[in-house]
């Protein structure tokens, strides 16, 4: 299994998806997830070597999108309105890239949230999203 850094496990709410892309791992703090995290692997790289930009976005769309969640008091769905984001660095085979949210404003209709990526403290990658809040549907 990937080395995995102390104080993080496996991601408990997983999909098809992120078991595609993964493994993702996560970092809980008072009952939170505090940091969305992943091992870079050969099959993440691109023809470069290194990290596909899509997956970092990938990254980044997921745990912005988790950590809204998180915030409400209420179970909620939520859309990807827009992701902006910005590479900074790339990540090279075998780094530990962890994904940090900021949340800035959860509304009824809408939610907004930064994350920045890093590896070790370098900053290599910061998103903004905007999410739309929907239904919750069962099941999910």
């Amino acid at each position: 299994m990937t080395d995995i850094p102390e104080g993080y496990r496996p991601l408990q709410n997983r999909s098809e998806f992120t078991d595609l892309c993964g493994p993702l791992f996560e970092k809980v703090e008072n009952g939170r997830r505090s940091e969305l995290a992943i091992r870079i692997e050969k099959k993440h790289g691109n023809l470069r070597g290194i990290t596909h930009g899509g997956l970092l976005m990938t990254l980044a769309d997921t745990a912005l999108g988790d950590a809204i969640v998180q915030s409400y008091s209420m179970p909620v769905g939520l859309v990807t309105v827009s992701l902006n984001t910005d590479f900074m660095k790339s990540a090279k085979i075998g780094e530990w890239v962890a994904a940090r949210v900021s949340i800035q404003k959860t509304g009824k209709r809408l939610a907004f949230a930064d994350c920045t990526l890093f590896v070790g403290d370098q900053k290599i990658l910061r998103a903004s999203g905007v999410f739309a809040v929907m239904e919750r549907q069962a099941g999910r």
